[in-house]
Formats: C-alpha cells, sequence, structure tokens
C-alpha cells in the first residue's frame, strides 16, 4: 500500500493520482486508434471528452442511489449519525460501473446531439476504456481498496498491507494479512481486453461488435473476480455482489448487440445497425 505520493511537500492521493494517468492513457488510445483506422480524430476525441466528463459524475452517483433503499429502511438509525459523517458515507465510494453507465449514456447524448453514429464511435473509444480502468486499478492497490479475499502468504499474487493512520483504515485492506492482490489481476486482465479489441476492430469486426466484445470480456471478467473480492462495502445479496449484477446485465445486452449484424434484417444494406441504437 503507498496511498499517497510526495510531491515537492505535498501529499497525492495515488488513487487520485492513477485515475488522471488513466484518463491521459485513454485520450492517447483514442488518438491512436483514429490515427490506426485512418480517420480525423476530432469527433472521437471530443466524444471521449464527454464520456470522461459523464463517467467523472456516474463514478460517484451509482453508491448513493444504491444506498437510498438502506437510509429508507433505517432512517431512524441514520438521523442520529452527525451530517457532516453521514454525507461522507453516502458519497464517499467510487463504483467503476457507475462510471461506465455514466460516459456511456454522455457519449450516447453528445453522439445524438450532433448526429453521429454512436456505435461506430463507441467502437473507436472502447479499448481506451480498459486501458485507463487498468491504472484506475493500479490506483486501487496503492490505496488499499477492491482487495482479494485471504490467502496464504505463499501465493503468488498475494499481498500484505502495512499500517496506516489517515482515517481510512475501517475502509481499506486488512493490516498484515495476506489478500489477493485482485487490482493487480483485473489490470491485466483489462489490458489483455484491450488489446483484444484493436486487433478485433482492424479486420473482424461489424458496426458495434468491438462495443459488444468489451462488454462481455469485462462482463465476464468483473463476475468471475467478485468471488474473489474480500470488501464487503460494494453491496453483496444472497452470495452476489451488486456488480455482479450488473454484470449480467451488461453481458446479455452486448451478446443482443453483438449478433444483430448478422441477423437476416440487416442482411439488406440499406439497413445498418448503428441507425437502430
Amino acid at each position: 500500500m503507498h496511498p499517497y505520493f510526495n510531491f515537492f511537500g505535498r501529499e497525492i492521493p495515488a488513487f487520485g493520482l492513477m485515475m488522471i494517468v488513466g484518463a491521459a492513457v485513454a485520450l492517447l488510445a483514442v488518438y491512436f486508434n483514429c490515427r490506426l483506422k485512418k480517420i480525423d480524430a476530432t469527433d472521437s476525441m471530443l466524444t471521449a471528452i464527454m464520456a470522461a466528463l459523464g463517467g467523472a459524475f456516474g463514478v460517484v452517483a451509482l453508491k448513493p442511489i444504491i444506498k437510498i433503499p438502506e437510509v429508507i429502511m433505517n432512517w431512524e438509525r441514520f438521523s442520529k449519525v452527525p451530517l457532516g459523517d453521514f454525507l461522507a458515507w453516502f458519497f464517499g465510494e467510487m463504483v467503476f460501473y457507475g462510471g461506465l453507465l455514466g460516459g456511456a449514456a454522455a457519449a450516447f447524448i453528445f453522439c445524438r446531439g450532433f448526429k453521429m453514429s454512436f456505435l461506430k464511435t463507441a467502437d473507436i473509444l472502447i479499448p481506451a476504456v480498459p486501458l485507463g480502468h487498468a491504472f484506475g486499478r493500479i490506483g486501487c492497490l496503492l490505496g488499499g481498496c477492491c482487495y482479494g479475499v485471504e490467502v496464504s502468504a505463499s501465493h503468488p499474487f498475494a499481498i500484505v498491507y502495512p499500517e496506516r493512520t489517515d482515517g481510512l483504515e475501517a475502509v481499506t485492506a486488512p493490516i498484515g494479512i495476506p489478500v489477493l492482490a485482485v487490482p493487480v489481476i483485473e489490470a491485466g486482465g483489462n489490458i489483455i481486453i484491450a488489446v483484444i479489441i484493436m486487433l478485433f476492430g482492424l479486420k473482424l469486426a461489424k458496426t458495434g461488435q468491438c462495443l459488444a466484445l468489451y462488454g462481455l470480456l469485462y462482463g465476464v471478467q468483473r463476475f468471475v473476480l467478485e468471488f474473489f473480492r474480500g470488501d464487503l462495502h460494494r453491496g453483496v445479496y444472497n452470495g452476489i455482489s451488486t456488480s455482479q449484477i450488473i454484470s449480467i446485465g451488461i453481458v446479455a445486452i452486448s451478446a443482443m448487440i453483438f449478433i444483430l449484424p448478422y441477423l437476416p434484417y440487416f442482411k439488406n444494406k440499406h439497413k445498418t445497425v448503428d441507425k437502430l441504437i
């Protein structure tokens, strides 16, 4: 765990810094993908920036939405909590799926507003998402969040977090206990997903399939990795987490988008998938 970097006497949160690095890498990936496909990068870069803004909102908005039923059902207990502490708890967690959904919504609205094909634009942008996310997960590793289940010290992906005294001990990894380095595994998986999508998009992909392929690959990866998470702050219902429920929905929608170009309706060259979405 290395939650802060010291720059010229100032402590910078490692997670926030890695998020900024990830966003920069993602924008570079969008530009590189445009050059690779020999298309103008202006529209794609603008859409990526709008998606990033939507993602920044979504990443902090999803968790409070999930918490609303808990607050309603336990209002008597929550009403006695100091307002500052309540707000810190209510808005204090970030969820990647919230950022993904928020970014997708912002990109969709932007594309529709400027008469751009959402699916074609998303196909160009989507390899950047797992690349940027990989850096975000390294930020999780450094910050001590999203940690895995307890494992033996000899496990090849075991990590032991040292003591911290910045007031966040209650929501970060347990001290002195070997846990699975899930953020490292997910970061590696995200990079592999990005490479697969880039290669698939060069020759084989039809409209919308790069976006759908990401949904399929990441949805499955996230569903599996959730079983190896040790943190209980992400919501678990009968053994299934909130992220696993969302993963199931994303995989189902992605599968439908992936097979759409092969349906008889779209065999007619005047009927394209991007006109449907």
